[in-house]
């Protein structure tokens, strides 16, 4: 489930410069393709992990690979954008059907392993968003959209199968149950929210834009009061007062907005024709797959070491460390767009850092949270990237926009995309300083005992570092 699931942006992030030419729309409708991908991940990142706390992971995992069938077969039976857009939102809602890995590994081995739960389903994913690289690069050059979309379709129908068949059942806990009306509530500010936002990057701050980003601010101050006083709510707001909550949910926002650099930015940069632009390398949508592969495979590799400092507590640590090589390779990359051996390189480190950041964001919030409640805590961090994820695209798409090259309307000039970069990097410092800097301070002045008994969870007699 994760391997498959995991593949889904990435197998749409190496097409999006090819649907751009498809559909002879603009950088910013393509844009939409990976926002609507987002907004529905949004949903199905809070919805199917709370699915599997309330009814088990067995049912969720099949209504998640159920979904990403369905949204494949919409473009695959019509081919038209507004049915793509129609295609990926549906898949959206099923795209965090891979992080339900978490709870079944956690709640039905034995020993309710933290480390191998998150370790195991974070690696899959990663190997998973590579072998998307590789097919959504290699099937534009062989295969028709449609085409492609059907194989795609067929593929999730054998998953949602599998996972009927193979994932054991799960009696119902009654504290992990949620209120429909708080899931309601919760989505229906979040999308006028994020579509203000869109609208605000690409097109200015205009009455449209406004008006729907205070309405989802405005609902969003309602949902909270609604969770707060919920008997079910679909995430307990409580769990941020605890430190470790809080700075992992700060460092999953600010990682989600500069995350997005590698899916959005590197494929249309590498994409670009010279002889047009002045920039880039003309490459295919196949090359520039290629070109994000090492980031996908170092990720799972380095998600693997992750899961070891995490098991031993360390788990804000590994994040920090994973920002850190994640600002290294933006800076890298800036300096060095000229060559195309720059990518590979900076794909490399980008790969490292993502691999450490992700494990580590999901295995704090995980030692948070009883296992029981698996999902919410899968819920809690994923959310609050896809807020940030569809924040960054939007941001970036806006900047790309901003300025185009003289006479070449619609073509972003180069120093949009170094300006972009220096935005995702700022956001990796941030979240290193957060993760790594507070720890070190607070462990310098303090007296041991101190230390162990402020900056520390213990779990499981594991010792979380906060």
């Amino acid at each position: 489930m994760a391997f498959t699931a995991g593949a889904v942006s990435f197998l749409l992030a190496p097409m999006l410069p090819a649907i751009q030419r498809e559909f002879d729309i603009s950088v910013g409708d393509a844009a939409w393709v990976f926002t609507l991908l987002l907004i529905g991940s949004g949903v199905s990142v809070v919805m199917l992990p709370r699915l599997s706390d309330a009814l088990g992971d067995r049912i969720a995992s099949t209504i998640g690979a159920g979904a990403l069938a369905i949204g494949a077969f919409i473009p695959g039976i019509h081919t038209s954008f507004p049915a793509l857009l129609a295609g990926v939102m549906t898949m959206g809602l099923g795209a965090a059907t891979g992080q339900l890995g978490v709870g079944v590994l956690r709640r039905h081995l034995p020993g309710g392993s933290i480390r191998t739960a998150v370790t195991v389903t974070q690696v899959s994913a990663g190997l998973g968003s590579g072998a998307g690289l590789l097919v959504g690069g290699f099937a534009l050059q062989e295969v028709t959209i449609k085409a492609f979309f059907l194989s795609v379709a067929v593929l999730f129908v054998i998953v949602a199968a599998s996972a009927w068949l193979i994932i054991p059942a799960s009696e119902r806990v009654a504290a992990a149950q949620f209120g429909i009306i708080d899931l309601a509530g919760l989505v229906l500010w979040v999308v006028p929210l994020l579509y203000g936002i869109k609208e605000a990057a690409a097109s200015g701050f205009h009455l449209d834009s406004i008006m729907f980003i205070v309405v989802g601010t405005v609902g969003a101050a309602a949902w909270i009061q609604l969770e707060r006083r919920s008997s079910a709510p679909v995430l307990k707001l409580s769990l941020l007062k605890t430190p470790l909550v809080a700075k992992t949910v700060i460092a999953g926002f600010t990682l989600g907005l500069a995350i997005q650099a590698v899916a959005f930015l590197i494929p249309f940069f590498v994409q670009a024709s010279p002889d047009i632009a002045g920039y880039g390398f003309g490459y295919s949508v196949l090359r520039s797959g290629l070109i994000l592969l090492p980031y996908s495979l170092v990720g799972a590799v380095f998600g693997a070491i992750g899961g070891y400092y995490v098991g031993r507590g360390r788990a804000l640590t590994v994040t920090g460390v994973g920002a850190a090589c994640h600002a290294i390779a933006g800076t890298f990359l800036m300096l060095n767009l000229a060559h195309s051996s720059a990518f590979i390189v900076a794909a490399i480190i980008y790969g490292i850092g993502s691999g450490l950041a992700g494990v580590g964001l999901i295995g704090a919030m995980q030692t948070a949270v009883p296992a029981e409640l698996t999902g919410m805590g899968v819920s809690m961090v994923g959310f609050i990237m896809m807020i940030s994820g569809a924040l960054g695209s939007a941001v970036y798409s806006g900047i790309l926009q901003s300025k185009s090259v003289a006479g070449m309307p619609g073509v972003p000039a180069q120093d949009r995309f170094v300006l972009c970069f220096v935005i995702a990097c700022i956001c990796d410092v941030l979240v290193a300083g957060l993760c790594l800097w507070s720890r070190h301070t607070k462990s310098s002045s303090a007296t041991p005992s101190e230390v162990a008994e402020s900056d520390t969870f213990a779990q499981g007699g594991v010792k979380h570092d906060v």
